[in-house]
């Protein structure tokens, strides 16, 4: 043992006797304050793709957007967690080129575009295995999801700003959501950086809601909206990365939040 102190001896020693999931922790403690640590929250972000399903395909197609949220561990390893989802999709649009208005005809154009969006916000326990090279979880939770169909009108330059916006039609409903999915650690297991491949299927309630189509100008200038009413099941696709927040103070962080 010739060369080496007492003291580092005890820390190879100690190290050897805890769990693995417990020497991030003290190896922190060991090396003093100032040191950063993970905390219990995590952020997310990600592409995603919606595939409807039962009446609900037939009355739609697929959708993408992106997706986002966080996880709060309420272990400190992050076996169990509560989870919280916000996302965006866009399943149908369409463009229209008309005159400005009937006084100057076809002299100044303008394009219409109508977007059909599905913006969802949902909360639920996570339980995920938190070490090794690939990570699975699974998810349960609650959702709101709102049907939301907006025209606007801008110039015929992909440039221009919208003059004007009008909502055409909106509705909410409740969803159930079950989910799984895999996360792989960019960088080393301690990194704090995942690669997030996940899928969940939304057990969407009755809505009101348009498609491309749905929405019929008149000779007279007004218009028709034929709305579609249907349960609205549909899976969510997602590839993304996820961050776990570090704890960057020199002061000791509370037990709480690391």
């Amino acid at each position: 043992m010739t060369g080496i102190h007492a003291p580092a001896l005890w820390v190879l020693i100690v190290c050897g006797m805890v769990p693995v999931e417990a020497r991030a922790q003290l190896r922190s403690r060991l090396q003093g304050p100032g040191v950063s640590e993970p905390t219990r929250f995590a952020v997310g972000l990600g592409f995603i793709v919606s595939d409807p399903k039962e009446e609900f395909d037939d009355n739609v197609g697929v959708g993408f957007g992106a997706g986002g949220g966080f996880n709060y561990n309420i272990d400190r390893s992050g076996w169990v967690s509560i989870r919280f989802d916000l996302s965006w999709l866009r399943y149908g649009h369409e463009t229209k080129r008309v005159p400005f208005s009937q006084t100057v005809g076809g002299r100044i154009l303008v394009d219409v575009s109508t977007s059909n969006t599905i913006i969802g916000v949902g909360v639920g326990p996570e339980f995920a295995v938190p070490y090794g090279p690939v990570r699975p979880y699974v998810q349960a939770g609650f959702s709101g999801v709102l049907f939301r169909t907006v025209s606007s009108v801008s110039g015929t330059r992909s440039s221009d700003e919208p003059i004007a916006t009008t909502t055409n039609l909106s509705d909410w409903t409740r969803a159930w959501v079950a989910g799984a999915g895999l996360r792989i650690p960019l960088g080393g297991r301690d990194a704090p950086v995942d690669l997030d491949l996940g899928l969940r299927y939304h057990r969407g309630g009755e809505a009101r809601y348009l498609r491309e189509g749905s929405i019929i100008d008149n000779p007279d200038g007004s218009i028709t909206i034929n709305p579609l009413v249907s349960q609205t099941p549909f899976m969510v696709y997602s590839v993304g990365v996820r961050f776990r927040i570090p704890w960057g103070s020199p002061d000791p962080c509370p037990g709480w939040l690391c």
